[in-house]
Formats: structure tokens, C-alpha cells, sequence
């Protein structure tokens, strides 16, 4: 072989490589042809979609129809892998929330500490053992406050004497209603003239009257103890009709101080006061009030403030609750027209024409505002008409500035679910533990006024455990009271047996 032999079988190799390199470059061509085809054809396909969701639908659904059992008992064995789910993950999130609730107090103070010692005696003490929710109600803050507002509450019952009082309030004449509920042994005449047994009133929140389940759970529970027990009926509400042109708001403490001061007049027992909600920052203002000034009625042992708006401003209300308040509100307004359009001054026309056109409650506080009923802070608390402004209104409502003065043991009642007052409540926490006569117990559920216990089973829905902290709180309150009168009345024997010794009388005589 030559030289020019292995050349030719050089250039030979070479033009195989080279026939190599061009199969792999049409090979990567080919594929990359191929990838731009099948992603032309998956924009195209979602192309359609878009432009014919129908097709796309109509092909879902049949593959979902495909999967569906086809006979009953198929579908029967579905069902109950449903609800086994559903169950499982229910009692998952009842176990979740079940815990012990928190409690805030200064036990420096010798009162509260034997407070809050006697409702903690025991581990079964409501204080100190979980709260197990109701599952699928008390589980869920909105389904637990929405069944405390919608439940009737207890039944009735003949051996519970049931029976309404009308007052009229000497301020500017307005009327209010209080629903009693006795218990055995207790006849409506007795508490018409002079009253030896502890009263509890308890009195309900905005656009709600005495007949509310809540209420009535609540008189129920009090009742139970052997005490008498009142729902308080706002001006307005509970179909009274107004006999004054101004309603009731968040800041005016007018109507409790002036039922309470007729109710001291025939009692010679402890009185209790329960607010919810709206009502709750009323009783924590109203106590706040008379502490300043030193005038609170002998006969008042105590407050409980459940779901407490302590800081009230309706601008950083929700969305959806907001406009939902303002119609109930407006609905008030409507029932009550024939005595609001007493007045024809142009101006309060004008500000509940305003009202009736908000949207939201902060709107419609702001309209309202320059015309609504409020009282002095201080002693005698006069009765004055208007604000300046929404802020004012919000301002003076705040419960928060006089929490500070109450000077009777209270109980602050509250759940880290509320939706609606608990960032409100948290953040103006410091306030209320700066009063030593001030309890605060936070539960991990229990929505706005919810707090549904489950019972034993586990099942549907049980009692309230907040009525049963509440009486709880009352019923050491009640004893303490007397505690303290006795301790009282054997002081001024003491003081008159003194006096009647320095006047010379043998101990003898004594």
C-alpha cells in the first residue's frame, strides 16, 4: 500500500465521521421538532379550554362520574369513609382545643386571693380542669356564637314563677323591663315588696332582648342556685315601646344605674350584675363610674363582663359583621319610629336620616352621635344629649378608662376565638390587671357568647360552660358578701358595746 492508498482511507474515516455527526445533529433537530410540536399542541389544548371551558368541563366530569360507585352500596361504603373522615378530623380539633382556661388576677389582693382559691379548691374546679367543646358547634367560633344567639334556651317550666316588671327611670322617664324567673318556694309578691333572697340581673347585648337564648340560659343557671334572677330589658327593647325619643347605646349607664337604685330600695340582699356583649362593657363602665366617685349601692357584691368590648371603635369592625349590626340597629329604629319622630326639629331628622342611609355601624354611629343620650361621668351623673363625634362616642363608650375603679370583685370573661372583641380586649389587657378586684379568664374557645360544652358522650350540645364559671364566680361572691357583712355588723356591736361601756353600764348588764 502507497502513501496515496492511505490517504483515500483517511478521507474515507473522516467522511464517516462526519455522516455521524450530521445523523446526530438530524436527531436533535428531529426532537427538538418534536418538543415545540407537543408544546404547540399543549398551549393549543389550553388554549381551548380557555376559549371552551365546556369541553374541558364536560371531560372532568365525566372522569369524576367514572369514579363514582355505581351501586347503592358502593355508595354507602363512600359515605361512611366520609364521614369517618370528618369525624376523625373533628375530634382531632376538639382535642386540639381542649386545655384548662388561662387565668389573670392579682393574688397580692387578700379578696381575690380567696377568690380565686376557692374556685380552684379541686382539680374538677371549672378553673382548673379543660374545657372540651361541643364538636361541630363549640369546635368553631362562628357555629358556637351563632347557636348562643339562635337556641331558645331552656324550656319552661311550672315550678320556675316567671313574670315582667316595668320601671320607670326618673332621669328623663324612660320605661324598662325586667323578666323574672323565681325559684321554688319564691312567689312574684315577695319580690314586689321587700326581697331577702341574692338577686342576679342579667341583661343582653345589642339588638337582642331578655328572651335570647343566652339570657335565658343564663337566668336558668342562676335560678338553679336558689337565687332570683331578672333578664334586663333595655329601653327599646324586648317589644317595649320608647317612651322617650333617644334608645339605649354603648354608653350610656343611665337605665342600669336608675333599676338598680330602685331595686336597692327593696332589697336586703346581695345584688349581681351579668352584661353581655354590649351590656358588658355598660356593667364594667357603670361599676367603673360609681367606684370613681364612691357611690355605688351597698347591696351591688359584684359584675361578670362576658365578651366584653372593652375598647369600642366600629371603624375596625369587620366587613361582614359591621353592615350586619348597622341593620339591626336600623331594624330598632323602625319599630320605634312613632315615638323617634316626636321630635320635629329638622336636625335630628336629619341625623337619623343619615343613620338610616349608612351602610356600615361606624357610619351609622357617627350620624347618630350628635343626637344620641349620654350621662356625666361623675356624680349625679346627669343625663346630656349628644357627641361631638363618632370618636367621641367611641371614646366615652370604652369601658377600658374606669375598668380601673371598680371597686367590686369582677370577672372578665372572654375567648382567644372571639372574632369580634377579643384583639380589642388583648390589647387593652394591661388596664384590667391593674385593678386588683379584677379576675380575667380567657378560654382557647368559645367564639362571641359561645362557649358550648361538650357532654358526656361527646355528642350534640351541651351545657354552657360559661354560665357555670359565671355562677361559680357568683356564688363565692354572694359568700364573701355576707362574710364581710357579718364581719361588719359584729363590728358596730362591738363599736356600740364599747360605747355603752365607756358610759359606766356593769359588763354585767351587757
Amino acid at each position: 500500500m502507497n502513501i496515496y492508498d492511505l490517504e483515500k482511507d483517511d478521507d474515507l474515516s473522516f467522511k464517516d465521521e462526519t455522516d455521524d455527526n450530521i445523523d446526530v445533529e438530524c436527531e436533535e433537530e428531529t426532537s427538538k421538532a418534536t418538543t415545540l410540536a407537543s408544546s404547540y399542541e399543549y398551549i393549543k389544548v389550553q388554549y381551548q379550554q380557555l376559549i371552551h371551558p365546556k369541553h374541558f368541563i364536560r371531560q372532568s366530569s365525566s372522569i369524576i362520574s367514572e369514579q363514582l360507585p355505581a351501586t347503592p352500596s358502593g355508595w354507602m361504603a363512600l359515605l361512611s369513609l366520609a364521614t369517618s373522615c370528618g369525624l376523625g378530623y373533628e375530634l382531632q380539633l376538639q382535642k386540639r382545643l381542649t386545655c384548662p382556661p388561662l387565668v389573670y388576677a392579682q393574688l397580692s389582693s387578700p379578696s381575690m386571693k380567696d377568690i380565686y382559691q376557692k374556685m380552684t379548691a379541686t382539680p374538677e374546679s371549672l378553673l382548673r380542669r379543660p374545657i372540651q367543646p361541643s364538636l361541630f358547634v363549640g369546635t368553631r367560633a362562628y357555629a358556637a356564637s351563632t347557636a348562643a344567639y339562635l337556641c331558645g334556651g331552656p324550656a319552661h317550666h311550672d315550678s320556675y314563677v316567671r313574670f315582667r316588671e316595668i320601671l320607670t327611670l326618673p332621669m328623663d322617664g324612660a320605661t324598662v323591663a325586667l323578666d323574672w324567673e323565681l325559684p321554688p318556694g319564691v312567689t312574684e309578691e315577695q319580690v314586689r315588696h321587700q326581697i331577702t333572697q341574692p338577686v342576679v340581673l342579667v341583661i343582653h347585648g345589642i339588638n337582642n332582648h331578655a328572651n335570647f337564648g343566652y339570657v335565658r340560659s343564663m337566668v336558668r343557671a342562676c335560678t338553679m342556685r336558689g337565687w332570683i334572677a331578672a333578664g334586663f330589658n333595655m329601653r327599646g327593647c324586648g317589644g317595649m315601646a320608647l317612651t322617650t325619643p333617644r334608645g339605649y347605646n354603648a354608653a350610656y349607664t343611665g337605665d342600669i344605674r336608675g333599676a338598680v337604685q330602685q331595686l336597692s330600695a327593696r332589697l336586703s340582699a346581695p345584688l349581681f350584675l351579668v352584661g353581655n356583649s354590649l351590656s358588658a362593657s355598660l356593667v364594667t363602665k357603670y361599676l367603673g363610674e360609681e367606684g370613681l366617685c364612691g357611690t355605688l349601692p351597698e347591696c351591688v357584691a359584684g359584675g361578670a363582663a362576658l365578651g366584653n368590648p372593652i375598647s369600642i371603635d366600629s371603624r375596625h369592625m369587620s366587613l361582614i359583621f359591621s353592615p350586619l349590626l348597622a341593620l339591626g340597629v336600623k331594624k330598632s329604629i323602625l319599630e320605634q319610629w312613632s315615638a323617634l319622630q316626636q321630635i320635629k326639629e329638622p336636625y335630628f331628622l336629619s341625623c337619623i336620616r343619615r343613620a338610616m342611609l349608612a351602610v356600615t355601624l361606624a357610619e351609622f354611629d357617627s350620624a347618630m352621635a350628635p343626637i344620641m343620650i349620654r350621662n356625666d361621668p361623675v356624680y349625679p351623673f346627669s343625663a346630656r344629649v349628644g357627641f361631638k363625634s363618632g370618636h367621641s362616642y367611641w371614646n366615652d363608650a370604652s369601658s377600658y378608662r374606669l375598668i380601673r375603679f371598680v371597686s367590686v370583685p369582677m370577672m372578665q370573661l372572654i375567648a382567644s376565638d372571639d372574632f369580634l372583641v377579643y384583639k380589642a380586649f388583648q390589647g387593652r389587657l394591661a388596664y384590667c390587671l391593674a385593678n386588683p378586684n379584677v379576675m380575667i379568664v380567657e378560654s382557647k374557645c368559645g367564639g362571641h357568647l359561645g362557649w358550648h360544652e361538650a357532654p358526656p358522650r361527646n355528642y350534640g350540645l351541651g351545657k354552657s360552660w360559661a354560665d357555670a364559671a359565671t355562677t361559680d364566680f357568683i356564688d363565692v361572691v354572694f359568700k364573701s358578701f355576707e362574710e364581710r357583712k357579718s364581719k361588719q355588723s359584729g363590728g358596730v356591736e362591738f363599736r356600740e358595746r364599747d360605747s355603752v361601756l365607756s358610759a359606766g353600764v356593769p359588763r354585767s348588764k351587757l
